[in-house]
């Protein structure tokens, strides 16, 4: 792959379902053009990486025709989109690392987003 892409997820939570759909939209266009791609998740945006969080999540709102945001994330993940929780955001959010969907491929904080910032090879979007 010679394309990179982090995407740091901070504002999109489950209070603000309607920001929720566009990083994992985001997310799963980058890898099907064959970029290599990471979602960092942040603050309260953690949240979105408990199971059964992104099935009750609708960001048109229910009835909108749009489907869950578990549909947007399962399609990130297909394309090949790592998902990794902060660790400080987790603890501040109690969410434990067994408690984490079975997609989340680990535990990375600002220390790995800011790295792949520094990185010229590497491309940020922050939602």
């Amino acid at each position: 792959m010679s394309a990179h892409l982090a995407i740091l997820v901070w504002a999109a939570d489950p209070d603000s379902p309607q920001l929720c759909a566009t990083p994992f939209h985001f997310a799963a266009a980058a890898a099907a053009m064959d970029a290599e791609v990471e979602m960092y998740f942040t603050a309260r945006s953690v949240r979105l990486l408990l199971p059964g969080v992104a099935e009750t999540l609708y960001p048109g709102g229910q009835g909108s025709g749009l489907p869950p945001l578990s549909h947007f994330l399962h399609e990130a993940v297909r394309y090949g989109t790592r998902l990794y929780a902060c660790p400080a955001a987790m603890q501040a959010h109690g969410v434990a690392p067994e408690g984490l969907r079975t997609e989340v491929c680990g535990q990375a904080g600002a220390a790995a987003f800011i790295g792949r910032t520094l990185d010229p090879a590497w491309r940020t979007l922050t939602f």
